[in-house]
């Protein structure tokens, strides 16, 4: 059985330095995810027995496939091509990419999305950095929000060993969808699963209840936490806490109850 990763993305650890994120992660056996905000110090996280799970290409939120400018598409290239980079240099196996953001949109989104994607594959196959794509919610974004359409978008690419999915409860939860009968029926591969509320705000211990991990139908690489809204160390210990459990439970799970990806 291949291993689970539990990761926590940085940005929504408790408010504190470099050094104490990185020390709590050691302490929880946690890997990190991190964002390229285009001021990443490489130095910083090579020098720290912390794996690095993946890294966001944060600047999409600005810079996308479906954004209307031109030049923004442009610049949206340039920054999955520097994440890209940048997780070879941290030995990090993945980047997170989104189709878009917002509701001024570009028209015909799943053709740009589909070139987009198309044309960072080589680099992202010469580095040997895997992209996922996460649907967003029709609260972030106006077009290619359906999980499903990520999946056509995968199937259209036709290069498994190099794109890969992201599930997000948060943004299943604002999309109207019931998480367990959501996840209990989803039928294509899943990289990574985000766990976080409503509103992204941080996972309730519903959601951090290893019982969906029974439900999947596919097996994820990575689960991650990630929220918006800040919380506390004794929030953050709490809440790790329960990923050991997740990690116990995925470790007991027969190999054969679920698809393998």
């Amino acid at each position: 059985m291949s291993l689970l990763t539990i990761a926590y993305t940085e940005d929504s650890l408790p408010i504190a330095s470099l050094e104490q994120r990185l020390a709590a992660m050691k302490q929880w056996g946690l890997a990190l995810e991190i964002a390229n905000r285009g001021t990443v110090s490489v130095e910083s996280y090579q020098q720290v027995e912390v794996s690095i799970a993946a890294v966001q290409a944060y600047l999409m939120h600005d810079f996308h496939p479906l954004h209307y400018d031109p030049e923004h598409r442009h610049q949206a290239i340039c920054h999955v091509e520097e994440t890209l980079t940048l997780a070879a240099q941290l030995h990090a196996p993945r980047i997170v990419t989104v189709c878009g953001f917002g509701h001024h949109l570009a028209d015909r989104p799943f053709e740009r999305s589909l070139e987009f994607f198309a044309r960072v594959a080589g680099r992202a196959k010469a580095l040997g950095v895997r992209i996922l794509i996460e649907p967003l919610s029709p609260k972030r974004l106006g077009a290619m929000a359906h999980p499903e359409e990520i999946a056509q978008l995968m199937t259209c690419l036709n290069q498994p060993e190099v794109f890969s999915l992201v599930l997000d409860t948060g943004h299943l939860l604002d999309s109207g969808f019931v998480l367990a009968d959501f996840l209990s029926t989803w039928p294509h591969p899943v990289e990574e699963l985000q766990l976080k509320g409503r509103n992204s705000a941080p996972p309730d211990m519903t959601i951090l209840s290893p019982g969906w991990l029974a439900a999947l139908r596919t097996r994820p690489s990575v689960v991650c936490v990630e929220h918006r809204q800040p919380i506390t160390w004794e929030r953050f210990e709490a809440i790790a806490k329960r990923l050991q459990q997740v990690r116990i439970a995925w470790s007991e799970i027969k190999p054969d109850s679920h698809l393998s990806n």
